[in-house]
């Protein structure tokens, strides 16, 4: 199996944490905050492995691993920073 082949293989995996992810963006307020949390992280190590075995462009809306890592960085940051603010 070639690195792009298994990039491609953490592709399909880290779009299904994207998904499930924005999908809790958008029902925040009936999915608890660490759901988000939870998706945010794992995608960005997705992504990242991904990226690392060569993958450039992925399904995601915003198409590139590395901006794709930042945004959902900064979504985990957010609600980090939402959870504590509720405790």
């Amino acid at each position: 199996m070639t690195p792009l082949q298994r990039a491609e293989k953490y592709d399909r995996l880290a779009f299904m944490f994207c998904k499930m992810g924005t999908t809790g963006l958008i029902v925040w307020l009936l999915t608890p905050p660490v759901f988000v949390l939870i998706v945010a992280v794992i995608a960005v190590l997705l992504y990242g492995y991904s990226f690392s075995l060569g993958l450039v462009r992925s399904r995601c809306f915003l198409r590139k691993p590395l901006l794709i890592m930042a945004t959902w960085f900064v979504i985990a940051a957010l609600d980090v920073f939402w959870i504590a603010s509720t405790l």
